[in-house]
């Protein structure tokens, strides 16, 4: 399918589609799924429609709330599960370390895609930026060829004379929205959106994600409370980057601007599936989280211990942890191998170093729910969540020792 917009690509475009591979299920079977949950839901809701009528028949018109109002409901489950043993659950006994986890409400981000909200939904958003304004950046991050919505496949268009269902809804009135107070406001961001929206674009199909989230993030720094000072111990590093995923707003749905980086050699597939984590080793530094209103004292990772030794690009060269740098001064999948002796990972709550461990007493936090799933608990204060209050938290994190050799991936983060 030509774009208008798009006279050569960068890079030559497959004939087909790539990444297939015998172990993917193929179309036929993407459609049978797909039309045995279609069936599941039109089920459903013609079960919803006959109780429905039967209320209006027997009780008039309007329709009492009770009968779509799903709040009552949402309230039960919530109480039910709250009040439940935990640890007699089946997800207590994957998370044998932490079973609280299984009936507390958690918050959470990571650097999969698709994410909910693109970026907004990324561990990037939850970081502190280093005394010199860096934010992990994804990894030979470029603008992307294009913005805006795809072009429709000339199969799917919809014929002249048949019922378009999406013009019909974007045809309604549409809802006020409420102000929303938010952190955004910097002028390189409102710029952005601004021509973005009348370019028919997303506000992030033409800047980078670097770029945004360090004039995000920063900003939110200034409003809030610092709770370790630059000066101290516990500074953000600066060698930590985001590796893998594709660039982009990429949100899962048919309005994502995602992977339209000028390497990719199937511009139009809309494949919003991508890996990313967000690497660091024993040069990198701390990695520094603030996280808003936290009330029960826990923070949980996914983690990633089998990465090549020496990986990380932000430290080739660098014999320093920051490469040298202090505050704002410069001063002159077979089974991974072990770290080295002196390999240590530490963790810091507001300022304080509270754990100090070794391979062996980290890996004693983890657990393995799943295949290719390891998933730590870096932070478990009970005595916090007794007290349950919220308070902002700068929550900590880094290797130490073992140089380009310590290293180590973080995909998913989740805390409350």
């Amino acid at each position: 399918t030509d774009r208008v917009d798009v006279e050569t690509p960068p890079t030559e475009q497959n004939k087909g589609y790539g990444g297939q591979a015998k172990w993917h299920p193929g179309n036929r079977a993407h459609q049978l799924i797909a039309r045995r949950m279609t069936l599941l839901f039109l089920r459903a809701l013609e079960e919803a429609m006959n109780v429905w009528l039967q209320a209006t028949v027997s009780e008039g018109s309007p329709l009492d709330g009770k009968y779509w109002h799903l709040a009552e409901e949402e309230k039960k489950i919530r109480d039910a599960l709250k009040n439940a043993n935990a640890t007699a659950t089946p997800c207590g006994e994957l998370m044998k370390l932490t079973p609280r986890v299984c009936n507390t409400p958690m918050r959470g981000a990571t650097e999969w895609t698709p994410r909910y909200r693109g970026d907004e939904s990324s561990i990037r958003q939850l970081l502190k930026p280093s005394p010199s304004g860096y934010i992990p950046a994804v990894v030979g991050e470029t603008e992307q060829v294009y913005g805006g919505r795809e072009a429709h496949i000339p199969q799917q268009r919809i014929p002249m004379g048949e019922v378009d269902v999406a013009m019909i809804a974007r045809s309604l009135p549409q809802q006020v929205k409420k102000h929303r107070r938010t952190f955004s406001t910097t002028s390189e961001v409102s710029v952005a959106s601004a021509e973005a929206k009348r370019n028919g674009q997303h506000r992030y199909s033409r800047i980078s994600g670097s770029s945004l989230l360090r004039n995000e993030t920063s900003h939110r720094i200034i409003l809030g409370r610092r709770l370790a000072d630059d000066s101290g111990p516990i500074v953000p590093g600066e060698g930590w980057e985001v590796q893998g995923g594709p660039i982009g707003y990429c949100d899962g749905t048919a309005n994502a601007v995602c992977g339209r980086d000028t390497s990719s050699n199937c511009l139009m597939t809309g494949h919003n599936d991508g890996r990313g984590k967000l690497d660091g080793d024993a040069l990198s530094g701390w990695v520094v989280f603030n996280l808003k209103n936290v009330t029960q004292g826990l923070f949980l990772a996914r983690m990633e211990t089998w990465i090549e030794f020496e990986s990380n690009k932000r430290t080739e060269g660098w014999t320093e942890v920051n490469n040298g740098k202090r505050a704002r001064h410069r001063y002159l999948k077979a089974p991974p191998p072990p770290k080295p002796a002196d390999y240590r990972v530490e963790v810091a709550v507001n300022g304080v170093i509270t754990k100090s461990m070794n391979e062996t007493e980290f890996n004693n936090l983890c657990t393995e729910p799943g295949y290719n799933l390891i998933i730590c608990t870096l932070w478990d204060d009970e005595e916090r969540a007794l007290k349950n209050e919220k308070e902002d938290v700068e929550f900590a994190f880094r290797m130490a020792g073992g140089g380009r050799k310590g290293i180590m991936g973080i995909t998913h983060v989740y805390y409350a």
